[in-house]
């Protein structure tokens, strides 16, 4: 799930792939904008099949926080 999450966050935010970091934050680049974290949040529940909760998509402010929301929904 980790590597597929960073793949992911990597296209949609056009950035390298290594740069995909547990501490980055949507505070920390501008291209991560609100619009860009609806697009993220499309992509990510196409790809894992789920649906997210208002109070996951606004929990979801770092890649950790996003990692986090996923296993708990039993994906690893």
């Amino acid at each position: 799930m980790e590597q597929k999450l960073e793949q992911l966050m990597a296209e949609i935010l056009k950035m390298d792939p290594e740069e995909i970091t547990d501490t980055l934050a949507m505070k920390d680049i501008d291209v991560w904008d609100s619009l860009k974290h609806m697009e993220l949040i499309v992509a990510i529940e196409k790809t894992f099949d789920i649906e997210l909760t208002f109070d996951e998509i606004v929990t979801m402010q770092n890649v950790k926080k996003i990692k986090n929301v996923l296993l708990l929904r039993g994906l690893s």
